[in-house]
This record gives C-alpha cells, sequence and structure tokens, in this order.
C-alpha cells in the first residue's frame, strides 16, 4: 500500500493523525503482546511447539487485533478520548488475558464453540458452586504479567512516546497497520473458516466466533430435533413378544475388522470378543461393510430408515430408529462420548435427540478433539431397573473407539503391544512399514482395538445377567498405508480397508436360553452380504416392530434377505464403487 510521505510531514489531516497513530506505537505492542500471552501459555500447558500455519495465521491475526483498536484510537484529535479508547481495549483485552489463562489451567483449552457450549449449558446453580470453588491462585502469574507489561509500556511511553517520528517513519507505521486489514479479509479469514481452530484467531475472534457457531450450531440443532420427532411413522405392528428384553446397539469408530484378532489379525488384541465368540454367545458377523466412509455419512444411514432403495433419497426424510421403537414401546437411551453438536456433525445428535434420553459424556463441539476415554461411558450405562414400568430399554451406546489420532484412544500404560511386536505384512498382505513412525501409528491403532475390546466386554457385562442382544458395529473402516497411490496415507478412505466394518451381536446366556429360535435367526444371518444402510430396517425386523418403512427383503436377519443386493457406496468423486 503506497502513502505519499510528504502528507506526513505537514500539518494536514492525514499528517495530524499520522502523528497520533506514531504516538500510539507502544499502545499497539501492549496489545500485541496481551493477546500473545494465552497463546503462548497454551503451548506450555501442551508440551508441544505451535505449527508453521499456527504461529502465521495466529501472528497475523493478533498483528490485525493490536493494529485495528489503535487506528481508531488516532482518529480523535482529543487526548482524553483516545485515553478513554485505550483504556477500554486495555480492560477487555486483559480480562480475555485472564479469562483464557484460566481456561488453559483448568481445561488445557483457548476459548472454543466447546467453551461456549458448556458455559451456556451451566444453570445459575451450578455457575455459584463453580464460583464458590475458583482456584483465584491461577490468575496470579497473568496478573503479574499484565502488571509487568503495563509498567513496561508506560516507562516507553514517557521516554519515547512523544515522539512524532520522521515522515518515512510514520508512513510505514501507519501503511503496516492498514494493510493489516486486507491480509485479515482476504487471507487470514478464509484460513479460519476453513479451520475453524482457534489457534488461528486472536483472542477477540475466539470468542466471537466461539460463541456465534455454538448459539447457531444450538439453534439449528433444535430445529433439526423438532422436526425429527414430530415424524409420523403410520401404524406399528408388532410381530414378535420380546417383552423383557434389553437391546444395546453400540456404535464404534474407525474399526476395521482384519485389525481384530477375533477375525483373524495376529496379535490378541481382543481377549474379551475371542472369549465370548468361543462360548457361541457373540456372533461374529463375516461380511459387512458401511454404508459411507465417514461417520455422520454412515450414522445418518444406519440409524434411520433410509435405505438405497428408498423413494426419498435424504437421510431425514425417513424416520430414526430410536423415534421408532420409543413409539412402539421401548424406553429409548443415547449415550454417545462424541460430539453434542457442530458444524458437519450435525445429522448424529439430531437422530440421538429423538430418544427418550441423551446423554454426553462431555459437551463437545465439532473440532473439538480433546474426548474422554471410552471408560467414561461405563458408569453411565443405563439400568434395567430404572426403565420406566411397562417399557423396555433400547439404548445406543456411540463411542471414540479408533478414531484418529490412535494414540489418544487408549491408556498407554496399559498398552499390550509395541512396534516390534506388529506383523511382518499388513491384513492386506503388503508389507508392514519399516520407518518408525508409520509402525508407531499402525501399533497405535492395533493398542486402541485391544482398549476398545475392554470397553465392549464391559458393556457386555452390565447386561448379561438378563436377557439381552448387544449389536456392536462400526461406523466405518480405516485405510493404514495400504494405498499405493497413497503411502504415508490412513484414515478415511473409500476402498475396502475403509469400509470393511466388524459386525457382531451379543445374546445373553439367558435370553439364548429362553429364545433359542431368536439365536438360530441371528447365526444364520452371520455370512450374509450386508451394507449398514440396513440396520434401522434389520434391528427392527429382528424386534417385530414392523411399520410401513420395513421391508423384510431389506431386513439381513429375515429369511426374505436380498443376499445379491448390490453394495453401492458412494465415493468422494460422486462415483459409486461396488463392494
Amino acid at each position: 500500500m503506497a502513502l505519499n510521505t510528504s502528507s506526513m510531514a505537514g500539518d494536514s489531516l492525514l499528517g495530524r493523525y499520522a502523528k497520533r497513530l506514531y504516538r500510539l506505537r507502544f499502545f499497539a505492542l501492549l496489545l500485541f503482546f496481551i493477546q500473545l500471552w494465552a497463546w503462548g501459555n497454551y503451548y506450555v500447558a501442551q508440551g508441544r511447539l505451535p505449527y508453521a500455519g499456527e504461529v502465521i495465521y495466529q501472528t497475523l491475526s493478533l498483528l490485525t487485533w493490536s493494529a485495528l483498536p489503535t487506528l481508531v484510537a488516532a482518529l480523535s484529535p482529543y487526548r482524553w478520548s483516545r485515553k478513554v479508547i485505550q483504556g477500554l481495549t486495555l480492560f477487555v483485552y486483559g480480562y480475555l488475558m485472564l479469562f483464557e489463562s484460566f481456561l488453559v489451567f483448568s481445561y488445557s483449552s483457548l476459548y472454543t464453540d466447546s467453551i461456549a457450549l458448556n458455559i451456556l449449558a451451566t444453570n445459575p446453580g451450578e455457575a455459584s458452586a463453580f464460583i464458590e470453588n475458583l482456584n483465584y491462585k491461577v490468575f496470579l502469574l497473568p496478573l503479574l504479567v499484565l502488571l509487568v507489561l503495563s509498567v513496561l509500556n508506560y516507562g516507553a511511553v514517557r521516554r519515547w512516546g512523544q515522539c512524532e517520528g520522521s515522515p518515512i517513519r510514520r508512513a510505514l507505521l501507519c501503511g503496516g497497520m492498514l494493510l493489516t486489514i486486507p491480509v485479515s479479509l482476504f487471507i487470514v479469514h478464509p484460513a479460519q473458516r476453513a479451520t475453524m481452530s482457534a489457534l488461528f484467531m486472536s483472542p477477540v475472534e475466539r470468542i466471537y466466533r466461539g460463541t456465534t457457531s455454538c448459539i447457531e450450531a444450538s439453534a439449528e440443532l433444535a430445529k433439526y430435533s423438532a422436526e425429527a420427532r414430530r415424524f409420523d411413522v403410520g401404524t406399528i405392528e408388532h410381530t414378535r413378544d420380546m417383552k423383557g428384553i434389553t437391546v444395546v446397539v453400540v456404535l464404534g469408530e474407525s474399526m476395521r475388522r482384519d485389525y481384530m484378532h477375533c477375525y483373524g489379525y495376529p496379535l490378541a488384541n481382543t481377549p474379551k470378543q475371542d472369549s465370548l465368540a468361543q462360548t457361541g454367545d457373540l456372533v461374529l458377523f463375516s461380511d459387512a461393510v458401511s454404508s459411507a466412509s465417514w461417520t455422520t455419512g454412515s450414522i445418518s444411514q444406519s440409524m434411520s430408515f433410509y435405505t438405497r432403495e428408498g423413494k426419498e433419497q435424504e437421510w431425514y426424510k425417513y424416520p430414526a430408529l430410536p423415534l421408532v421403537l420409543s413409539k412402539a414401546g421401548y424406553y429409548t437411551y443415547w449415550l454417545s462420548n462424541q460430539e453434542k453438536q457442530g458444524s458437519g456433525i450435525q445429522p448424529v445428535p439430531t437422530l440421538a435427540s429423538t430418544s427418550d434420553s441423551v446423554r454426553f459424556v462431555r459437551n463437545r463441539t465439532a473440532g473439538d478433539w480433546n474426548a474422554s476415554q471410552d471408560e467414561a461411558v461405563l458408569p453411565l450405562l443405563y439400568n434395567v431397573a430404572d426403565v420406566p414400568q411397562g417399557k423396555d430399554l433400547f439404548e445406543v451406546v456411540h463411542l471414540m473407539g479408533s478414531h484418529t489420532p490412535y494414540s489418544t484412544r487408549y491408556i498407554h500404560e496399559q498398552a499390550a503391544f509395541t512396534p516390534s511386536a506388529l506383523p511382518k505384512t499388513l491384513p492386506n498382505g503388503m508389507p508392514t512399514p519399516t520407518d518408525e513412525k508409520r509402525r508407531g501409528i499402525i501399533c497405535d491403532y492395533v493398542n486402541s482395538i485391544h482398549y476398545n475390546d475392554q470397553i465392549i466386554g464391559g458393556i457386555i457385562a452390565k447386561y448379561s445377567q438378563t436377557p439381552s442382544l448387544v449389536i456392536y458395529l462400526s461406523d466405518h473402516g480405516q485405510s493404514t498405508f495400504e494405498n499405493p497411490d497413497r503411502p504415508d496415507y490412513y484414515e478415511h478412505e473409500v476402498s475396502r480397508p475403509g469400509v470393511s466394518i466388524p459386525l457382531m451381536v451379543y445374546v445373553s446366556p439367558v435370553l439364548r436360553s429362553q429364545r433359542p429360535e431368536l439365536y438360530e435367526q441371528i447365526v444364520a444371518a452371520k455370512d450374509r452380504r450386508i451394507m449398514t444402510d440396513l440396520l434401522a430396517n434389520s434391528i427392527s425386523g429382528l424386534l417385530g416392530v414392523k411399520t410401513k418403512y420395513y421391508d423384510p427383503r431389506l431386513d439381513f436377519f429375515s429369511a426374505e434377505y436380498n443376499n445379491a443386493r448390490r453394495r453401492l457406496i458412494q465415493a468422494y468423486n460422486g462415483q459409486m464403487v461396488e463392494f
């Protein structure tokens, strides 16, 4: 941005503005360091250095929000009004510094929409108790830093603050500050919108974007939830007596069956499932694929009565399974260790909201992967004795499973395997990578499956002494360095590894003894070709709950099931791929 330096030298309107702006340069510097504190404190708490993108965009954002109040303050020709603007700005920035310092200390997080969600969900009684038990020592260090910065700024202003600088210095300062605005609008903001990372934003932007996105997502979820619960499912017919039987559906995450010992993987990472399969209580389905290779695409289809054959192609034009079973007389409960709301994941909380009761382990939003370990769901499982009289329990448990990063999905002190223990080949026959990084990632994945086995075992144990069915499946699979075109890639992929999932049904010994025909029906289906968009239709059929949406040809537990059905999954380029 070119500036006429001669205009900076005279007594013109622009010249006077440039002189005032130059005298405020230490104010802008103070704002920069105040904003920088919580960001730096966050990385100290995390024990890591920032990535290059975080440094670049955070610095540009801090420069913009240091320049803007300074540019505004310099507009006033009156010293007293400039002082008022400076004072108000310092109060706001200082408050945000203290607030985010508290968040880093207490939650290891800067302000995000997840923090906003927790604040908005807190009632006055909880807030009062929180304030009473607040450890005020957390504010001592940031207050000291704020005081030191203020003293240094006061000394600098006293010594050099009245200097008006040369015309070229004033021009460079004014041009530099003004340049931050288009840079922010056309470079920083698009990156922030693309990532929604708090580490790309200044404190002001974090507060604004975190709060507004939380409120918008809450309103959107409320709207969709209201519509989903009003769905007309028509007449419900009961064709099988299932009174007294508890039904639990466990939705796993990123679990791939050929990495599980119970499905043939060499390392014994599923001891509990192995044991249950040996007794016959756990029936392993051999050929199931997910209907999508990402969570929302898969679960929105599997937990609603959507099927590829349906007249409508949008999942939300079909009733949710919890809603149908609630109307059929079950008490439906959805327990989740995943996100409660957020852009991109709304279908799952919407489906959850159709249950009679919903419980999230933590109030998290999309983009916040600071999830609890899955063992946190175990004490929150519903007690059969607490189910309202006359109803039976239908429970959905949504786990974090083996979602990336795999290293955070298990307790490292209890890790069962080391990289040196990995087999020489990957499940598809390719050689196992030899480099330390990729072997470490695969080992983390294998250990996360071992941890998941403990969680599944704990859920089954909760209901093993009563007549119960526990259905476990994953939302999708994972690619783990098997694609020759992308040898360093792992995670979601529309490929055989990306959609091959475990599907298993536990029949408690009590139920197996009472209803042998039900057990035999499940066993008869175990080798059928299955895609998970049929899950809701199949569960309702197994339970004898029939609506106008039920089709026995799309019920993989039914003798009328069309086992020749084509399993078509949409790839990222829009093309349909058959598995």
